[in-house]
C-alpha cells in the first residue's frame, strides 16, 4: 500500500493534478451547470485545456526520468515528440470514449463529425502550446533538431 501511495504522490507532483483538474471542471460544467447544453462553445476551451493538461503531465513524467545517459539535444527533441504524440493519443482515446458512450447509452456527446474533428484539433493545439513553451524553456532550437536528424540519418546513436 505504501508503494501505491508513493506512486500516486510522484504522479501528482509530476503534474497529474492538471488532467484531474480539467476533468473535474468538465464534470462540474456538464453535470452541475449543464453548461454544454446551455452554451455549447464551452466545449472549445475544455478540449484545448484537456490537451494542454495531459501534455503538461506527460512532460512532467518525462522530466522525472534519469537523464545521464543521453545528450541534452536528444532529450529536448525526444520530449517534444513524446509529449506531442502521447497527448494526441489521449485526445483520440477521449473521442473514442465519447463515441462509445454515445452508442452504449444513447447520448449525443459527439454532435457531428465536424465537432469531433474540432475537439481533436483543439486537444492537439493545447498539447502543441505546451510543447512549444517547454522547448522555449529548454532553449531548444533548430540546431538541436538538425543535430538529431543528422545523427539519425547517419545512424549514430548519440549515447555517451
Amino acid at each position: 500500500m505504501a508503494v501505491l501511495i508513493s506512486l500516486i504522490q510522484k504522479l501528482w507532483r509530476a503534474g497529474g493534478w492538471a488532467p484531474i483538474l480539467v476533468f473535474s471542471i468538465h464534470v462540474i460544467a456538464s453535470r452541475g451547470l449543464d453548461a454544454y447544453r446551455l452554451f455549447p462553445p464551452t466545449d472549445i476551451p475544455m478540449h484545448f485545456a484537456g490537451g494542454a493538461a495531459i501534455a503538461f503531465f506527460i512532460s512532467g513524467c518525462f522530466r522525472a526520468l534519469p537523464r545521464d545517459a543521453v545528450r541534452s539535444s536528444r532529450l529536448i527533441v525526444l520530449e517534444g515528440i513524446l509529449v506531442g504524440s502521447l497527448a494526441t493519443t489521449a485526445a483520440v482515446v477521449w473521442e473514442f470514449a465519447e463515441f462509445t458512450i454515445d452508442r452504449l447509452v444513447g447520448t449525443n456527446i459527439q454532435v457531428s463529425l465536424q465537432n469531433t474533428m474540432q475537439d481533436l484539433g483543439l486537444g492537439m493545439l493545447g498539447a502543441l502550446v505546451v510543447v512549444v513553451l517547454r522547448a522555449r524553456q529548454l532553449r531548444a532550437g533548430a540546431a538541436d533538431i538538425r543535430e538529431v536528424a543528422s545523427d539519425w540519418y547517419s545512424r549514430r546513436t548519440g549515447l555517451g
